[in-house]
């Protein structure tokens, strides 16, 4: 293997083993959180929380996010592809100074207009002022973890151009990490107002692991501002409709958190669950799958390989439908013990489990379309229309708060989840009709393949056979329940750990039920979409069977 392949195989598996522990970590967060204060059969104490971060992260990723992600990692790698690495570490320093400015003008300003905003626009429909308070207080602490993962985020666009990423991969695990903390630390001592330090702990540590990562990679911090050049310009230009696509997305999640407040108690932190864990798959396979079809996309489209461009989108999404829908389906059917299994402990009451259950089928529905659209929207970024899919986002964006509104007075949280799954829906429709429309205009595909396309309807009606199949398999394992278990129930292990998780034997047992249910519909779920898939010859499968003859 060549060097430079072996260090990008070698970064990328680190990036995403780390990636994978920090979801993991976001999990147990959730769970710890759910345990300690609950949901509907509380003070609700966890709504406090969920909603307190909200206007600090519009502040982060307006401010702050867009701009980093979008400007400065191209920008920084410009001076790479110069060898101007003095100028880099320069550009650097200036950066940081810039943003530490910019961003603490906007955290003072969301610092003295908090109560106005929490108490008139973000919870106008609680009735109880002790929250409101709590919520105002917490939003105040979490400005502080806004200016450290914004200055955390220029480190990381170093570490990204000079291509390190040991610093940049572990920093994903410390925030996660400083939530735990607060939790079991913190909390305790000063009520739910320690997890809100937690994350600033969290926040402290990720800018800690990247600023000595930086240093160690020769960063040297000097004064001064950044000047705006002409290729500054171009890159800000390029990234207004991202930025205006990120602020849409952020709008949706302020009224769905106010939608939210006029429902009862725990809907916020019930909702906020549905979203951590519908994003799970979403996180792990979709990303995955945008982030390396992008340069595929740009690299296609310069050298005008206009046909082999679009075989190569279909290609993707018939792969990101082949692993995505499955995992859809398995957690649709198995949403209640996969809830049990994560939530269902502590004050989070089998009430709770089951609203939380309920709401993720439906917002699950809608995670294959939000994959397709990630995918979609590079293969638009990468013919360098961003007008479009920032188009179809705020249209996406205007139908979700509006079928948020209306939904939720009838199903309440499922409602919520309606409302998002549909926007999901009209936003992939959209990308997909605009990209017929300008290709009638511009005539730039002259050949469709429809290889890649059949394929892709073939794995959803495999799914959906499969839908009704696991269905009926999870009713026949219902025998399941009956076991009794003893052998767990009067294990000594099984006692003290109990003793330290704070759960009795009995509910350590129920989970164990519901993790043999989930095991069992998931590989014979998983043997019957495999035979179907390699009988209907979908390559995808072919790949992962010579990869098994190989092993």
């Amino acid at each position: 293997m060549p060097k430079d392949d072996k260090h990008f195989f070698k970064a990328t598996f680190l990036i995403a083993i780390c990636a994978f522990i920090s979801r993991v970590l976001g999990l147990l967060r959730q769970s710890l959180i759910a345990s300690f204060y609950g949901a509907t059969e509380s003070e609700g104490l966890a709504d406090c929380y969920s909603a307190a971060f909200k206007l600090p992260d519009i502040i982060f990723n307006l401010v702050a996010f867009g701009a980093i992600s979008i400007v400065l990692i191209p920008y920084f790698s410009g001076f790479i592809k110069k060898n101007d690495l003095d100028k880099l570490k320069h550009s650097c320093s200036t950066f940081l100074n810039f943003f530490f400015l910019f961003i603490s003008f906007f955290i003072i300003i969301g610092y003295f207009f908090a109560p106005y905003f929490v108490r008139n626009f973000l919870v106008k429909g609680w009735t109880s002022e002790q929250n409101i308070i709590l919520t105002i207080k917490m939003t105040r602490i979490l400005f502080i973890q806004v200016l450290f993962m914004t200055l955390s985020g220029i480190f990381g666009s170093y570490l990204n151009a000079i291509e390190k990423f040991r610093a940049y991969a572990f920093a994903l695990l410390s925030y996660n990490i400083g939530i735990i903390a607060g939790i079991l630390f913190f909390a305790p001592h000063i009520g739910i107002q320690g997890v809100a330090w937690g994350a600033v702990a969290g926040g402290f540590l990720h800018l800690s692991i990247q600023a000595i990562g930086s240093i160690k990679n020769g960063f040297r911090y000097n004064f001064g501002l950044p000047r705006l050049n002409n290729e500054i310009k171009g890159l800000i230009f390029i990234a207004i409709p991202r930025i205006i696509a990120i602020s849409g997305e952020q709008l949706v999640k302020f009224f769905i958190v106010n939608i939210a407040s006029f429902l009862f108690v725990g809907s916020i932190f019930i909702f906020e669950n549905v979203e951590n864990f519908s994003m799970v798959p979403y996180g792990m396979i979709a990303v995955s799958i945008s982030t390396t079809t992008f340069p595929i996309f740009s690299k296609l489209y310069a050298a005008k390989e206009y046909s082999i461009l679009l075989k190569t989108l279909l290609e993707k999404l018939r792969t990101l439908m082949f692993f995505m829908l499955p995992i859809t389906v398995i957690m649709i059917i198995s949403r209640i013990e996969i809830i049990a299994i994560l939530l269902g402990h502590g004050k989070y009451s089998a009430k709770d489990v089951m609203l939380t259950a309920n709401a993720l089928a439906f917002y699950m529905i809608g995670i294959p379309f939000f994959s397709i659209t990630i995918v979609v929207a590079k293969f638009y970024y990468a013919q360098k229309k961003s007008i479009i899919p920032m188009i179809a986002t705020l249209i996406s964006v205007a139908i979700t708060i509006i079928s948020c509104y209306f939904f939720s007075k009838k199903f309440d949280v499922t409602g919520l989840s309606i409302g998002r799954s549909l926007g999901y829906i009209i936003q992939t429709i959209l990308l997909v009709v605009f990209m017929i429309l300008i290709n009638k205009k511009e005539k730039i595909f002259s050949t469709f393949p429809f290889k890649p396309l059949l394929d892709i309807f073939k794995i959803i009606a495999i799914c959906l056979f499969l839908m009704i199949i696991g269905f009926i398999l999870q009713k026949n394992i219902s025998f399941i329940d009956s076991l009794s278990l003893d052998f767990f129930i009067n294990n000594p292990l099984l006692e003290k750990i109990s003793s330290s998780i704070r759960l009795s034997t009995t509910d350590i047992v129920l989970k164990i039920k519901s993790l043999f249910k989930i095991v069992l519909l998931g590989i014979g779920f998983s043997l019957l979409y495999a035979v179907i898939c390699n009988i209907l010859k979908i390559p995808e499968i072919k790949a992962i069977f010579s990869k098994i003859k190989i092993i």
